[in-house]
């Protein structure tokens, strides 16, 4: 588990996930004109990471999300903070990819009302922190991915390893079987050295008696 963690936190240096993830408080156009809102840039994650992470923090909220027609807006549908407001509200939600990133930008519907510092500078806070851990979440999703994908890459190289190492030890298994083979036939060489030795004796004591009886016969016919 350390060294996971260890990986992560590498991979956030490497890939900027480092970067402070802070959300400010912005005043931007939205479907229902000029309103004030969160908005926090998430480097280097993909639109499935935030909508993800969308999904992950929000669900304990209960609301619907829904799509604004003719706009890149959606918004959660009659979700419930009691932090925010004992009353359901509308999540209003802008993401604009950038080259790097996700510029993320939240507003807080109360009904007719947004939300900002000047209303509640305490519920504003807790929005905020909301947003942010959105973009968290977002943030560790990517990660996760990274870290899979290198686990694989790794898990790869050490399979690679040990079929290499397999290879090794099959031939080295095959050298040693040269080896005994080789060294059983410099016995058999000996061996046949000594016999063949002994079989040039044999045939020299042969070749003496043929000659003997040769001379024999000589002597015999005459």
């Amino acid at each position: 588990m350390k060294s996971k963690f260890v990986l992560v936190a590498l991979f956030a240096y490497s890939f900027g996930f480092s970067q402070a993830l802070s959300p400010i408080a912005v005043t931007q156009s939205m479907s229902k004109g000029m309103q004030p809102g969160v908005e926090v840039f998430i480097p280097n994650v993909s639109d499935d990471n935030l909508e993800d992470a969308i999904k992950d923090i929000t669900k304990p909220y209960k609301g619907k999300t829904r799509k604004i027609k003719r706009t890149d807006e959606t918004f959660i549908d009659n979700a419930l903070i009691q932090e925010i407001s004992a009353n359901m509200i509308d999540i209003h939600q802008l993401l604009e990819k950038g080259d790097n990133g996700y510029k993320y930008t939240v507003f807080f519907n109360l009904g007719g009302v947004f939300l900002d510092n000047g209303y509640s500078a305490e519920k504003f806070a807790y929005a905020t922190d909301l947003v942010k851990r959105i973009a968290m979440r977002a943030s560790e999703l990517r990660m996760n991915e990274i870290l899979k994908k290198e686990n694989k890459a790794l898990e790869k190289l050490e399979d690679d390893k040990k079929d290499l190492m397999k290879d090794n030890e099959k031939a080295a298994k095959d050298i040693q079987k040269a080896k005994d083979l080789v060294a059983k036939k410099e016995i058999a060489i000996e061996d046949n050295i000594k016999m063949t030795e002994n079989k040039a004796s044999e045939i020299e004591k042969q070749r003496q008696k043929v000659i003997e009886f040769q001379n024999q016969k000589v002597l015999f016919v005459r």
